[in-house]
């Protein structure tokens, strides 16, 4: 009785450091690497400052992405530039994201964004947290494999930006229920058969936490003398696989043609500027050419 008395203190801790590091991960999550947007502020839904995209596809891809936030609320940003001038795409893509505020403030605010930097030969997409289950890694990779890496390869830019564009929204339209003036038909996406979740990373700023917790436990079970492994062994297990789950992120780096036929209306009056509110958590996919 003495024992299991003295591992209260360490239980209390323990469970303690649990609340903490769910806290953490949030603010890690909300946190933007840099705090501001390392490019100048966006002038439409296709940002092309590598200057790749050729006009007219810039003008239907614009088209599109308007249409997808009047019928849908869902802020989609398409970004070219020539260099993340050495970091590292995931982390420059999120600052991006979060420092345009792509997304709605209001409800669900979801937001994404595809950017291609060409000299680094890299890509990655990004979205928001409630697009995660519409465009999981998984198929994000398997579009990119289809349709923007065989045509970056080839310096088709123009085709691939908007090919890979044209499939996340058609995968979105089919997925939520909605059409989109301006996006031609296309065979669905496939989502892949065998291919697994992409698992979740252990946020940098929860290792630490997690490692003083471990110490925790190894010195509780000192304290008991190795004597009888009974009820706090298994505290201690479930201790450890929630700190484990919930430190987990899905940070995912996985490793059809769109509508010829002219612009269309304009559904959402046009661009005004991204609502401010993007929830962007890490859920995203990439790779390089």
């Amino acid at each position: 009785m003495q024992t299991r008395r003295s591992q209260i203190p360490f239980i209390l801790l323990a469970l303690l450091c649990l609340f903490g590091l769910s806290a953490a991960d949030t603010a890690c999550a909300q946190q933007s690497p840099s705090g501001t947007s390392p490019l100048p502020a966006p002038i439409g839904y296709v940002n092309d400052y590598a200057n790749v995209i050729d006009p007219a596809t810039e003008d239907r891809l614009e088209t599109v992405l308007t249409n997808l936030k009047g019928q849908a609320q869902i802020e989609f940003a398409v970004v070219t530039v020539r260099t993340t001038g050495g970091q590292d795409i995931f982390d420059y893509t999120l600052t991006v994201a979060r420092g345009w505020g792509i997304g709605a403030k209001d409800g669900e605010r979801m937001g994404m964004i595809m950017l291609v930097a060409v000299d680094d030969r890299k890509y990655f997409t990004q979205v928001s947290r409630h697009l995660e289950g519409d465009l999981p890694d998984g198929l994000l990779g398997q579009i990119q494999r289809e349709q923007l890496v065989p045509q970056l390869k080839r310096g088709n830019y123009s085709q691939g930006i908007a090919d890979t564009a044209a499939a996340y929204v058609q995968t979105l339209a089919q997925s939520r229920g909605f059409s989109i003036e301006g996006l031609g038909e296309r065979a669905p996406v496939s989502r892949p058969r065998s291919r697994t979740q992409s698992r979740g990373a252990i946020s940098p700023c929860c290792i630490g936490i997690i490692i003083l917790v471990i110490i925790i436990v190894l010195f509780s079970n000192r304290g008991r003398g190795g004597g009888g492994s009974g009820g706090g062994g298994l505290l201690n297990a479930l201790l450890l696989g929630s700190l484990l789950n919930s430190g987990g992120r899905s940070s995912g780096w996985s490793g059809g043609g769109f509508g010829g036929s002219g612009g269309g209306s304009s559904g959402g009056g046009g661009f005004g500027g991204f609502g401010g509110g993007g929830d962007f958590g890490g859920g995203g996919a990439g790779g390089d050419w």
